[in-house]
């Protein structure tokens, strides 16, 4: 079968990207929502350790949550209008048309159940953009392990020395490191409030972004 025709400036055949914080726009109401919730689980934390819950390591059982699976569901019960409504972060359409156009592949690999990221792919045009649309139910190992990026590859037919992950959080660079791929780490000066600078910049990813539009220049489009 014939392989598909690509633009041969591009360093990167296939583009694999996280969707919460990364292309679409939700930082701010995973926060908004895990701390409500912790609130109203009577657990009164400072915003450093309610971002640590929420996009870090730290699980809520530490923060005395006795039953994670109501806690888990009362999260997705708040958060599900916001992120099916999510809108993308800047230039971030524009560059996945220019991927395409050059004839690249778009993948995007969530944590999030896939339920919860459809409404907004569909709002937002996504859809005939993307070729892989993989979520936490993919895989048995969720991110940090690389198994989400090995499976987004091989249904894409891809090789990992032609891709490229991009992510905000560490554990898509951690996975993109395990996986053997290069990684783009996208950390907008907003994203101060969630996550601490030196610690971003400590993850080691091939690049660091502000805006999307940096990533042509890093893809050479």
């Amino acid at each position: 079968m014939r392989g598909f025709v690509y633009n041969e400036g591009m360093r990167y055949k296939y583009f694999l990207f996280d969707w919460d914080g990364s292309l679409a726009n939700t930082l701010s109401d995973w926060f908004r929502v895990h701390k409500k919730i912790l609130l109203n689980n009577g657990v009164k934390v400072s915003d450093e350790v309610v971002c640590r819950e929420t996009f870090g390591s730290l699980d809520a059982r530490e923060l005395g949550i006795a039953n994670v699976e109501k806690y888990l569901e009362e999260i997705e019960q708040e958060i599900r209008p916001s992120l099916d409504s999510a809108v993308l972060n800047s230039s971030v359409r524009e560059v996945l048309e220019m991927i395409k156009k050059n004839g690249g592949k778009v993948g995007i690999m969530t944590d999030s159940k896939k339920k919860w990221v459809k409404h907004a792919l569909k709002n937002n045009g996504l859809k005939e953009l993307v070729d892989v649309f993989l979520g936490r139910e993919d895989v048995v190992n969720r991110k940090p392990d690389p198994e989400i990026i090995f499976k987004s590859l091989e249904y894409m037919g891809g090789k990992i020395s032609e891709t490229i992950v991009t992510g905000d959080n560490w554990k898509d660079i951690q996975a993109a490191r395990a996986a053997g791929v290069e990684s783009c780490l996208y950390f907008p000066k907003r994203y101060g409030e969630f996550y601490k600078r030196d610690d971003q910049l400590r993850l080691g990813a091939t690049y660091v972004i502000e805006d999307f539009t940096e990533l042509r220049q890093v893809v050479g489009l």
